[in-house]
């Protein structure tokens, strides 16, 4: 055999064996350094380039990218490194999928005068017909002698607002009256107005949320005999329009007037919040039994209009010792005045005491079993109704609608008042009736935007009557949760959808360095980049790990494939071969 053609034979099988090689594709493993993908999450107003400039500084090696926050989330895989830079201005949902540390570096605001808004006071329901008051917390540095406008707006509408002027610095508390503009969930957005020369207005604006319900709230008005202080009491509910008074007034042993729905017994004591009862000392032993399972049981708020010290099966009702005090003038008790007067003997630390006289409680709160029991020892305030612009009238209207949520035999209670898109928010379903044996199905269902009522899940949370469930948040401004007995009571509480701010600048701040502790990450303020990229350089400092790979995948086998078939046909041309 001659030297071409074993050279011929050489190159064809080097051709054959690429050509299987490549048919086999098979699999190799090579080690390299672990990848290592640093994400700087932007959670601020300013530019972030700086930091970012000195975080590629301390970690030549690695993949270095900025992401903006969309949708309120946090953009940051599961395996990838996060720094987030923040000023409070941006809010996000903490994700709970992220395995390695996350390390926050804080951005300072700009030096010179300020007002913040530091909180917001707000309950999480509101009746429609009626006014509403925040309280807002501003914190004020360099604004002596300035004056800062806090407004209320609702969408575009502006629902209240409110001045502060500026006497020196700290923390000011300004009370704003804001009236509702419609019903469900409403994102109310708290903006203290910058003044000339403020030098951040990024701290100013904070969105609160509110569940606006334009439902009366049912009260149960018994008086055991006829009662002034009843009388007057009812009256001051019956002319607002947020209430629905059924009453009752015993006027003779075999006659009363009253309303279709004034009656005591459980029917109608399961449908209200609030029972109140004149002259107590006139209830007979199963009146007593009956509103002692509405308090204790049943959880309502029971308030008793007495008209001399306690007596007969009423006593019961009555928690310590109250005498009867009367006196030539009227005394301050609280908001009321009075000149006849009961009085606590000694207050337990369980009890809230609303108005005092002489230093003695004279209006008590007192918790009493599943509920609460209130005790106006005022007992002539109804003669002084008229005295400060009419508190006697503000006092009973506020008392009855502080104690609906609590007193509700249906009441769902949601985790927040506004929430972001896509959120998944959790509720809490409070059933409580006369008749905790009876068992009755409970019903939820969420509506969200212009969307169809879709049915959520509620699975028992430990006590009897009491449930769980998570809300889907789909979209839209608001969505809302309704929740029924079947074939009994409804009710209902709505959640503002927004991708506003839910937290003022110090509220996010110190929630995202929580965060950040709890994952083990770091803290650090703008200009000391080093922390972080130090604590990020010793995490990814990890072995090489192996890495699978395709060798004949490689378009470079093509050269010496192509080299060996074209040399071995000029070999056979030449020897004069086909």
């Amino acid at each position: 055999m001659t030297r071409d053609a074993a050279l011929r034979i050489v190159l064809r099988s080097v051709a054959i064996a690429i050509a299987v090689a490549a048919v086999a594709d098979p699999v190799m493993t090579r080690t390299r350094p672990a990848p290592h993908t640093v994400v700087v999450a932007q959670l601020a107003s300013a530019s972030v380039a700086s930091v970012e400039s000195a975080i590629r500084q301390g970690l030549p090696n690695a993949e270095v990218g900025v992401r903006p926050v969309l949708d309120r989330r946090l953009p940051c895989g599961p395996d990838e490194s996060c720094v987030i830079v923040a000023d409070g201005s941006i809010d996000v949902d903490v994700p709970q999928d992220l395995r390695g540390p996350v390390s926050v570096i804080r951005l300072a605001l700009p030096a010179g005068p300020n007002v913040a808004v530091k909180s917001v006071a707000a309950p999480q329901t509101q009746h429609g017909a009626g006014s509403g008051v925040l309280r807002v917390t501003l914190a004020g540095s360099g604004a002596s002698g300035r004056r800062t406008e806090v407004r209320v707006t609702d969408g575009a509408a502006t629902v209240g607002s409110a001045s502060y002027e500026w006497k020196q610095d700290g923390d000011a508390a300004v009370d704003v009256p804001w009236w509702p503009l419609g019903e469900g969930g409403r994102a109310l957005r708290v903006a203290a107005v910058p003044f000339d020369g403020e030098a951040s207005a990024i701290d100013n604006v904070v969105e609160v949320g509110m569940s606006i319900s334009s439902s009366p709230i049912g009260v149960l008005m018994f008086d055991a005999r006829p009662s002034w202080a009843g009388t007057f009491v009812r009256r001051a509910l019956e002319d607002d329009s947020r209430f629905r008074v059924e009453h009752r007034a015993g006027l003779a042993p075999a006659l009363a007037a009253a309303t279709a729905g004034g009656r005591l017994d459980t029917r109608a004591l399961d449908a209200v919040p609030v029972a109140i009862v004149g002259s107590p000392n006139g209830l007979s032993e199963g009146d007593v039994s009956l509103l002692e399972r509405f308090v204790g049981v049943r959880g309502g708020t029971l308030v008793l209009l007495p008209d001399g010290a306690p007596s007969g099966a009423s006593a019961r009702l009555f928690s310590g010792r109250w005498t009867e005090h009367l006196e030539a003038t009227p005394s301050a008790a609280g908001p009321l005045r009075a000149s006849e007067t009961l009085r606590l003997a000694e207050a337990s630390r369980f009890d809230t005491v609303l108005g005092t006289v002489n230093g003695a409680a004279a209006i008590v709160l007192s918790p009493t079993g599943s509920g609460r029991t209130v005790v106006s020892g005022a007992m002539d305030a109804w003669r002084y109704r008229e005295a400060d612009g009419g508190a006697f009238d503000r006092f009973w209207r506020s008392l009855v609608l502080e104690s609906t949520a609590s007193g509700s035999s249906l009441a769902v209670s949601l985790a927040r008042a506004v929430t972001a898109p896509g959120a998944r928010l959790p509720f809490t379903v409070r059933h409580r009736q006369m008749d905790p044996g009876s068992q009755r199905t409970v019903i939820a269902s969420a509506t969200c935007g212009d969307g169809s009522a879709q049915p959520v899940r509620l699975w028992p949370a430990g006590a009897a009557g009491v449930f769980a469930g998570v809300m889907p948040v789909d979209g839209g401004q608001s969505c809302d949760l309704r929740v029924e007995l079947e074939g009994g009571a409804v009710t209902s509480a709505g959640v503002a959808v927004t991708n506003g701010a839910t937290g003022t600048v110090a509220e996010v701040s110190d929630k995202l360095e929580r965060f950040a502790n709890r994952t083990g990450g770091v803290v650090a303020a703008a200009g000391n980049e080093a922390a972080v990229t130090s604590a990020l350089a010793a995490a990814a400092a990890q072995p090489f790990v192996p890495v699978p790979f395709h060798p004949m995948r490689s378009p470079w086998w093509m050269s010496p494939f192509v080299a060996c078939l074209g040399v071995e046909w000029w070999l056979r041309r030449r020897a004069g071969l086909r």
